[in-house]
């Protein structure tokens, strides 16, 4: 996770440096971002995890405008019970997953200065790194044929299938601030693979608060 985190900051940080100097600059939007898992399980609770991202942006004066680019997001989802087989079950369970996602969104602009937009699309998270955390009972036969039961904690890989997919819906604000844009945003990712191969299925769906920064760079060309 760590050794991500460091390429997407090294690639905002060169890309607004570049920026400066040619107003050619590909991303022009970045952002953070904090997000909660939003699961239909009923035996879940929601969590927080937090993300961060780059994109170009193109149109965006007219009423309707794309956008799409690269995010860092990690979240996180707690499960109070899982079956996991005849002879096991598994409870608390913490799962952590780190994605690289890719977002093609088209966003329908309202207002002159300040604007209100919709926006709506697809995504694909390319799942890279995924763990969980919890408690483990089994129900095992011993060498006697008498049943064996066992309760201990884990902290394992989580068997995470990649790619996630799904549509994602937001709204937010585009603030003008001097010569760039502020831009307030909330959205809902729907992913729609089932991630674990475990009995009870994990889907990794969220909803997101952003702060971006979406810069204007004025024509250094003669």
């Amino acid at each position: 996770m760590k050794n991500w985190t460091i390429i997407l900051i090294s690639i905002l940080f060169v890309s607004k440096i570049y920026g400066q100097k040619d107003s050619s600059i590909f991303f022009n939007e970045y952002s953070l971002s904090i997000n909660q898992s939003n699961l239909n399980i009923v035996n879940s609770s929601k969590t927080l995890g937090f993300g961060l991202g780059a994109y170009h942006s193109f149109s965006t004066e007219k009423t309707i405008s794309g956008t799409f680019g690269f995010e860092f997001n990690s979240t996180k989802q707690f499960i109070k019970n899982m079956y996991e087989g005849h002879f096991s079950n598994s409870s608390n369970l913490t799962y952590y997953i780190n994605s690289v996602s890719i977002p093609i969104l088209a966003r329908l602009n309202m207002g002159h200065k300040t604007k209100l937009f919709i926006e709506t699309g697809l995504f694909l998270d390319l799942n890279i790194n995924g763990k969980r955390k919890g408690t483990m009972e089994t129900y095992l036969p011993n060498q006697s044929n008498q049943i064996e039961y066992k309760k201990f904690d884990i902290n394992e890989k989580a068997n995470i299938s990649s790619p996630n997919f799904g549509p994602s819906l937001g709204i937010g604000l585009k603030i003008p601030i001097l010569k760039h844009e502020l831009i307030i945003k909330t959205d809902c990712k729907l992913g729609l693979r089932a991630l674990d191969g475990s009995m009870d299925k994990v889907y990794n769906s969220y909803i997101r608060l952003m702060l971006c920064l979406k810069y204007r760079m004025a024509s250094t060309h003669r």
